[in-house]
C-alpha cells in the first residue's frame, strides 16, 4: 500500500531528470586577494525560459555562492556568501537581448546578445567572476566554494509552490594567499 504512494510522491518531486539543469566545471583561482571562479550552467536556458524572455518579461537565474572553511563536522564553517542574478530582457524593436548581471543587488555588467546561441552562452558560461575578497584568513586553512543556481519556481499539483534549484556543487579545496 505504501509503495505506490511513495513512488508517486517521488515521481512528482523529481520531475523530468533527463534534461535537469546543473552547475558544472566549477573552477577556483586566487588572483591576489580576490577569489575568482569559472563555471557553466548546463541545460539552463530551456525553451520555456526562452519563450518567456521573447515575450519581453525580464527573466533569468540567481546563482548562490558560499565560501567555507574545510572542516568536517563543524557547524560554523561558513565564512561568506554572495549571489549573482542574471536577467535577460528582449527588445522587440531592435531584436536584441539585454542581459544584466547583479552581484548582491549591485549592477556589475550588462551585455547585448543578438540570437539564442549567444544569449545561452552569455547567461550560462562564466570566466573569471570575482566573488570573494580574502581578508585576514590563515593561509594554513583550506577553503572551498559551494555553488548552485535558482531557476525559478513552479507549482506542484497545481497549488503547492516549490522552488526549482540545481544541486549544490563543490569546488576543489584551495588555500588563501599569505598576508604580505
Amino acid at each position: 500500500m505504501w509503495l505506490p504512494a511513495t513512488l508517486l510522491i517521488g515521481f512528482l518531486f523529481s520531475g523530468g531528470n533527463e534534461d535537469k539543469a546543473a552547475v558544472k566545471d566549477l573552477q577556483v583561482s586566487v588572483q591576489g586577494r580576490r577569489i575568482e571562479i569559472s563555471f557553466q550552467l548546463e541545460n539552463g536556458l530551456t525553451d520555456k525560459l526562452f519563450e518567456r524572455i521573447q515575450t519581453g518579461l525580464p527573466s533569468g537565474f540567481t546563482f548562490d555562492f558560499v565560501l567555507f572553511r574545510d572542516r568536517k563536522r563543524w557547524f560554523d564553517n561558513k565564512l561568506e556568501s554572495t549571489s549573482l542574478q542574471v536577467v535577460a530582457m528582449y527588445n522587440a524593436v531592435t531584436r536584441e537581448y539585454l542581459v544584466n548581471f547583479k552581484q548582491d543587488g549591485r549592477l556589475i555588467d550588462s551585455r547585448i546578445a543578438h540570437d539564442r546561441q549567444e544569449l545561452d552562452r552569455i547567461m550560462t558560461r562564466f570566466e573569471g567572476l570575482s566573488v570573494f575578497t580574502v581578508g585576514d584568513l590563515n593561509p594554513a586553512r583550506r577553503l572551498l566554494i559551494r555553488a548552485r543556481a535558482d531557476l525559478g519556481s513552479k507549482t506542484l499539483l497545481g497549488f503547492i509552490p516549490t522552488k526549482v534549484s540545481t544541486d549544490w556543487v563543490r569546488s576543489r579545496k584551495f588555500r588563501p594567499p599569505a598576508a604580505e
